[in-house]
């Protein structure tokens, strides 16, 4: 049954890229039913769309509905130029088959597999006021923020999909290989990539963010187990969480790469409440700040690069009538008030 459900997700995809709507439409009608079944199927659907916009050729006649019983061991193919041949679009299909043969495997044991792997997976953490420089195994680069973590299986390097956990911010570089989409689990986000660079900012509390400068990712909310349906990012495009409603947004950007300042050491704030910014410099300087009194209306903009937290401080006690002094790794705010 398994096989002749994804059969029927790759006839909807194909009919949606040759503009067949009524054929798609009676589709996705059947394909709804399946997705209300189980909130993971929704999950399933949304990665079988990415790899097939990532990997599919269409062809113009039916002849692959027959070839694709004897789909055996499926061999995934990389993106071509777009050729109407059913040789090479049989190959995308495979690969589509054989992620979501992966996720279904998943989806069976899962319980097991979260067992082994919670005892399998390697954590590195860049300390307070440093940015730690990492190369996972399959040669994807990582710039960690300061008070940030990544953690990752040791099993990367053969890993179907390549998941890794982001705690705090960072800054990815990944290695393409579209045969292993690479995933980053970060709050209650999730991105999914198969090469690019972007930037992911996700602290405590704060609305995670996800901004690209190269390639395209697929974006979605995880809650509690279940996947919200993916929003794409292009370069200079950035998505976050909405606080209030829950819901994911998608952003244009003037220029992508102000969200990686922090990787030469630069601070940039733009209206940014007085809480993160003592939250950034604490991270950055790897230093305590107190203040006695609430920041909560207050915001800053104002742009460093690489110059002494003390500088940091002066700009902000003529912006917002501060004082403060300094004990060894520990900042004393006294006074301020908003502009």
């Amino acid at each position: 049954m398994e096989q002749e459900i994804w059969k029927l997700v790759l006839e909807y995809l194909a009919a949606k890229e040759r503009g067949e709507w009524k054929e798609a439409a009676n589709l996705e009608e059947r394909l709804q039913d399946w997705i209300s079944r189980d909130p993971l199927h929704r999950q399933e659907l949304d990665q079988a769309i990415w790899l097939w916009e990532s990997t599919a050729v269409v062809p113009q006649s039916d002849a692959w509905k027959s070839g694709f019983a004897a789909i055996q061991l499926p061999v995934p193919y990389e993106k071509a130029q777009k050729k109407t041949t059913f040789k090479i679009w049989l190959g995308a299909a495979a690969a589509v088959v054989a992620a979501i043969s992966i996720l279904i495997i998943f989806n069976k044991n899962r319980t097991v597999l979260r067992e082994v792997v919670q005892t399998t997976w390697t954590t590195k953490t860049s300390a307070p006021g440093k940015i730690t420089n990492i190369i996972l195994p399959d040669s994807t680069e990582i710039l960690l923020n300061a008070g940030s973590s990544i953690s990752f299986p040791n099993h990367f390097r053969q890993a179907s999909m390549r998941t890794v956990k982001l705690v705090g911010e960072a800054y990815f570089k990944v290695k393409r290989d579209p045969n292993h989409p690479f995933i980053v689990q970060s709050s209650n986000i999730q991105t999914l990539v198969l090469g690019t660079s972007f930037n992911i900012s996700a602290w405590g509390k704060s609305s995670p963010q996800v901004t690209v400068l190269t390639g395209k990712v697929a974006v979605s909310r995880d809650s509690a187990g279940r996947q919200s349906a993916a929003i794409y990012l292009l370069p200079n495009q950035k998505a976050g969480l909405d606080a209030k409603s829950g819901l994911l947004y998608r952003e244009k950007l003037e220029d992508a790469r102000s969200a990686i300042g922090w990787t030469e050491g630069k601070m940039i704030f733009d209206q940014t409440p007085m809480e993160e910014v003592f939250k950034v410099i604490e991270r950055r300087y790897g230093v305590q700040v107190i203040a006695d009194r609430s920041f909560k209306d207050c915001k800053l903009s104002a742009k460093f690069s690489n110059i002494d937290i003390k500088e940091v401080l002066q700009t902000i006690q003529m912006t917002l009538d501060i004082h403060y002094t300094i004990n060894k790794q520990t900042i004393y705010i006294k006074g301020g008030k908003c502009s």
